[in-house]
């Protein structure tokens, strides 16, 4: 019996020493989360809304920050910056776009979320581990270009589309392997990201698949080698999607011992065409409604369904939704044959977007957003809390520079005065020896 209970609370403490808890303890606004044995993040769970942009004009941004919004997803794409088979040559027209737009969106108060993504010449599955050794010389190179720019995500819906070097292409290969190719892609990249900006953090790319495909990187060991966990959930009521699927990928994330970590939904909407090919035309409906009106309702619908639900259930620590300016991409050749709109008006002013296809016209989901202001609270008093926080301490560690004790008995211990930011987490050194008092 005694080696058994040994046995049980030996695999307790090494379960402890790596990333369990997600606890809500003394402040249901606050969770924690065991990095690493020497590690611990404090973080905001109360979801904050994002959203991603193709264009990011000075009209644009202020009409993003308008919303109260400041995190914006912006797509920067490797193939053309680093647009030859020569690793490290860079394009000078693609380095200044870049060179004008980090400086003016932190400016104006804006948190750009960059994912990277797109294959260079000469980089492809059969060589892969020559592109991931290259992906990571040029993440480096770019996070230490532009040290404003905090949030990096990792590929884009890497595992099934955009690219092939994780395996899509090749449908022998599947999910889970694909998940640990994706893991040896991170051990490069986010030490070498890190390296040259201690202050980035890393997100993985959004999954499409919830299941399989992160069970891959952790079963590659690729865990310690980002800080965000994301996922893109769509599909029709695409509600369910944004419920279902981060549910279940956090059942993964439990699985592995890591369900504190915070998660991300870098894209989640509906457009005209998604609409059509789940319930039809709004004009063929019981009673018939002008296309347009339907379009726009569903829209709004999609919209104030997953973003309410979000904030009761937090799954998602931040939401950017897809797309602010976007037109309809879903059986566009239907939505020209059949569609019935109003007098100049085309499908592509009721796609993914919440304005309308001259990207400066509000869409009724852009008048809720910025009626309901749902940022003001995160947002408030500089986005930042001072909190005692409880933990859970089964190997005796303590934290540096911070005053704690004991308040009820061990091994749950109140670590004082924690600063916790609505951005990003608070990371607190541990020590694991003796404890000093």
């Amino acid at each position: 019996m005694a080696t058994v209970l040994g046995t049980m609370l030996a695999a307790a403490l090494s379960a402890a020493a790596q990333a369990i808890p997600n606890e809500r303890l003394l402040n249901t606004d606050v969770a924690v989360y065991r990095r690493s044995p020497k590690e611990l993040w404090v973080y905001d769970t109360r979801p904050e809304v994002g959203v991603g942009a193709h264009g990011l004009d000075t009209t644009t941004v202020k009409l993003i920050r308008a919303l109260d919004m400041r995190l914006v997803r912006h797509t920067m794409y490797w193939n053309q910056i680093e647009n030859t088979v020569t690793p490290g040559q860079y394009d000078s027209k693609a380095l200044a776009y870049w060179d004008e737009l980090a400086p003016r969106c932190k400016a104006a108060g804006i948190e750009l979320e960059v994912v990277v993504h797109g294959n260079p010449p000469g980089v492809d599955f059969a060589h892969r581990q020559e592109g991931y050794r290259r992906f990571a010389h040029f993440m480096a190179d770019m996070a230490a270009r532009y040290p404003s720019i905090r949030f990096w995500e990792l590929w884009n819906e890497m595992d099934q589309a955009f690219t092939d070097l994780f395996g899509n292409g090749h449908a022998y290969i599947s999910f889970r392997e694909r998940g640990k190719m994706y893991a040896e892609m991170l051990k490069l990249a986010y030490p070498a990201i890190k390296k040259a900006n201690p202050r980035a953090w890393v997100l993985t790319g959004g999954m499409t698949d919830w299941n399989e495909f992160p069970r891959g990187i952790y079963e590659g060991g690729g865990s310690p080698y980002f800080d965000f966990m994301n996922i893109h959930t769509y599909g029709v009521p695409v509600i369910y999607g944004m419920v279902g699927r981060g549910l279940s990928l956090y059942a993964v994330m439990r699985e592995f011992h890591d369900e504190g970590r915070p998660i991300w939904n870098t894209e989640f909407g509906i457009d005209a065409g998604n609409v059509v090919n789940a319930w039809g035309f709004p004009h063929s409906g019981n009673p018939p409604q002008e296309d347009g009106i339907g379009f726009d309702k569903t829209h709004l619908q999609t919209w104030k369904e997953c973003l309410e639900d979000n904030a009761r259930r937090r799954i998602y620590v931040k939401a950017l939704g897809y797309q602010f300016a976007a037109g309809n991409e879903t059986s566009r050749e239907r939505l020209q044959k059949e569609g019935r709109f109003a007098a100049g008006r085309t499908q592509d002013d009721y796609g993914y977007g919440m304005l309308r296809a001259d990207g400066r016209t509000p869409r009724p989901t852009y008048d809720w957003l910025k009626k309901q202001d749902l940022n003001a609270q995160i947002l408030g008093s500089s986005g930042t809390r001072t909190v005692d926080i409880e933990l859970y301490d089964p190997d005796g560690a303590v934290p540096v520079g911070y005053k704690y004790d004991y308040q009820w008995r061990k091994p749950w211990m109140i670590i004082k005065g924690v600063v916790v930011r609505s951005l990003e987490p608070t990371v607190i050194e541990l020590n694991t020896g003796p404890p000093d008092h």
